[in-house]
């Protein structure tokens, strides 16, 4: 059985999904489709299922969606011969998520540590080359972020360093 966060971040994943297809409105449908059974079931995940997963969840798919316009904007300049629009669904919302956790950066979740449960969700949702292709991608935006002193703990738009001065 999957670790509580690595659950938590299988059901993220599948909410950006929903999210992506459904729009603004599946955000009223986010507890009710975070605890459905079978869904729980599918991804290997007992039941019940502590509080804090499904809270977890739900941070992390609201807080990738709310943010995917400046993640997309980051992907897009990360990956030039890419479009964000061409990747698949699946890799799109654990690239999502991914930079999601990068910018927030709290102690607790290191950016390896964050770039690692991203490669095993990869492997478990993703194609053959799906792990690849977001490891490259994951480890040159902390690569971006961290060679223009983003300051991401505090949420700070990426170009901004800690001076609060857009980078040139």
């Amino acid at each position: 059985m999957p670790r509580r966060r690595t659950q938590a971040r299988m059901l993220a994943v599948q909410a950006l999904c929903a999210y992506e297809a459904l729009g603004e409105a599946f955000d009223a449908q986010l507890p009710e489709f975070l605890h459905d059974e079978e869904n729980l079931q599918e991804l290997e995940i007992a039941t019940p299922v502590a509080d804090e997963i499904f809270e977890f969840a739900s941070a992390l798919a609201r807080g990738a969606w709310s943010r995917r316009e400046t993640i997309d904007g980051l992907l897009s300049r990360t990956v030039a011969h890419w479009s964000v629009a061409r990747l698949t669904p699946v890799d799109r919302a654990i690239l999502r998520l991914g930079v999601h956790e990068l910018l927030e950066n709290p102690p607790d979740r290191p950016p390896q540590v964050v770039i690692n449960e991203s490669l095993e969700l990869a492997r478990k949702f993703g194609e053959a080359d799906s792990p690849a292709f977001i490891n490259g991608v994951l480890d040159a935006v902390r690569r971006g972020l961290a060679e223009r002193g983003v300051a991401t703990a505090t949420g700070q738009e990426p170009g901004t360093p800690p001076d609060g001065k857009p980078v040139q």
